[in-house]
């Protein structure tokens, strides 16, 4: 059995209800579920929570992400009972709710694969599955369809897995990558963002044609090529701001970014400004350690 904690679902329930009165429009896009057929083996379901993929092979499903709440349960129904197929295997890209906390709806899907830190953070927070822990790369068969399941790198948390379509040429990232928004960056999950633009690089490796990101809309290269190089220039001029002995908050006024892409604030999770502060930080930590080598 699939369990969530009680202070877990109180705590979600507490920052949505903020975003509600903060952001509704924001809010209602992200629980706004909207489904795709791409034909006739292959669904994505974007919204009400993280984009969640759909594959159907025979009687069976393979299902990438599990939205959370009444979101969950819309697909949980979708593919059991008017797809008439079982869940089989779940993939989670990483531990949020809005992406995993409908695993509980899943009660007889098989294996259900993570990376080990995502274990981790899902156990603690009292959820339990049949796991299987991805610490290499792994490649599943699903009829004619070939799924690459592997973990890039930090970025996001440092338990972000991603999978690949070989035949379809599409990439699924999770939230390192979003369509139109500033990464997200969950430092206590062991989010990264001096080691963001190498996992990126390391999605550009792949021969993936489309995207789908955490959330938004399907993606092409050029916008993960954007996401990278807002990491470039980021980096650069902090760099260059600290040279010039700037503190913290100068370092915030200072930093224009006008080379970087243009992308929305999460509410109370991400932000240009937060970014900017976040690679300072740490970039001073790594001044400070190297310092003392």
């Amino acid at each position: 059995m699939f369990l969530w904690s009680e202070h877990h679902r109180n705590r979600l329930t507490i920052v949505v209800c903020v975003w509600a009165l903060a952001s509704g429009c924001a809010l209602q896009r992200f629980l706004r579920v909207e489904e795709r057929r791409i034909d006739e083996r292959l669904w994505f379901f974007l919204g009400g929570g993280g984009n969640s993929v759909v594959i159907t092979h025979g009687a069976e499903a393979f299902v990438s992400d599990v939205k959370f709440g009444g979101a969950a349960k819309t697909l949980q129904h979708r593919v059991e009972v008017d797809l008439a197929r079982e869940v089989r295997r779940v993939l989670l890209t990483h531990s949020h709710e809005d992406h995993a906390g409908g695993l509980a709806r899943f009660r007889q899907a098989g294996p259900v694969l993570v990376h080990p830190n995502t274990r981790k953070r899902l156990e603690a927070s009292g959820v339990h599955a049949e796991w299987v822990e991805v610490t290499t790369p792994l490649r599943l068969t699903l009829g004619d369809e070939v799924i690459r399941v592997w973990h890039p790198g930090a970025g996001h948390t440092n338990g972000d897995l991603v999978a690949w379509l070989e035949r379809r040429k599409l990439l699924i990232t999770g939230d390192l990558v979003t369509a139109e928004n500033e990464p997200v960056i969950d430092v206590e999950a062991g989010g990264d963002v001096l080691a963001f633009r190498a996992t990126l690089d390391a999605l550009l490796e792949v021969d993936f044609v489309t995207a789908l990101p955490g959330h938004g809309a399907p993606i092409g290269r050029d916008t993960v090529r954007r996401l990278r190089e807002l990491f470039v220039v980021l980096e650069r001029e902090v760099r260059d701001a600290q040279r010039r002995g700037l503190s913290e908050d100068e370092v915030v006024s200072a930093v224009m970014a006008a080379a970087a892409p243009v992308l929305e604030p999460v509410p109370f999770a991400a932000s240009r400004e937060k970014t900017i502060r976040l690679m300072d930080r740490a970039l001073r930590a790594r001044a400070a350690t190297e310092a003392r080598l």
